[in-house]
């Protein structure tokens, strides 16, 4: 700063603020564009699966103190009692489908499809609207336990 000029010499900004500045436009640039894709109706194209290999349709009822009733949506039998402590992941991903039914004031009474297709991927699908989950990507463990759905014997 020289005397009575009043300005002060400005220093450059640090490559670190530099990097900083071009990761958030980055993410701002990104952000937008994806809105503005699904703002315009745009859906990414399906996986192709192939064919419907098995499918049952179920349905799943809370009976008191955390047990989960499921049922074979076709026949009405019960395939298996989900108890309090167990399967968190099938009540998890249940849970999940649930809240969006109640979003769109849909019950419970609709079934949803499990089905497994050529490609070997285990889908559960909400009948009542457009909400699906590949199982398989949640890992074989995970998969197997809606997998014992799709084959369970009635009780």
């Amino acid at each position: 700063m020289t005397a009575g000029t009043g300005m002060t010499a400005q220093t450059p900004w640090p490559l670190s603020r530099w990097i900083a500045s071009a990761i958030g436009a980055v993410v701002v640039f990104t952000v937008v564009g994806v809105a503005s894709l699904r703002l315009s109706g745009y859906e990414p194209p399906a996986e192709p699966r192939g064919a419907m290999v098995e499918s049952r349709l179920l349905r799943f009822e809370d009976i008191r103190d955390g047990l989960v009733y499921v049922y074979d949506a076709e026949t009405g039998n019960r395939l298996a009692e989900l108890a309090p402590a167990e399967d968190s992941f099938i009540r998890g991903i249940m849970r999940s489908m649930a809240r969006a039914r109640r979003a769109r004031e849909i019950g419970m009474q609709p079934p949803f499809l499990l089905a497994r297709y050529a490609d070997g991927s285990l889908v559960l699908s909400d009948t009542a609207i457009s909400n699906e989950v590949n199982l398989v990507a949640f890992g074989p463990t995970n998969e197997a336990s809606f997998a014992t759905l799709l084959l369970a014997e009635p009780r």
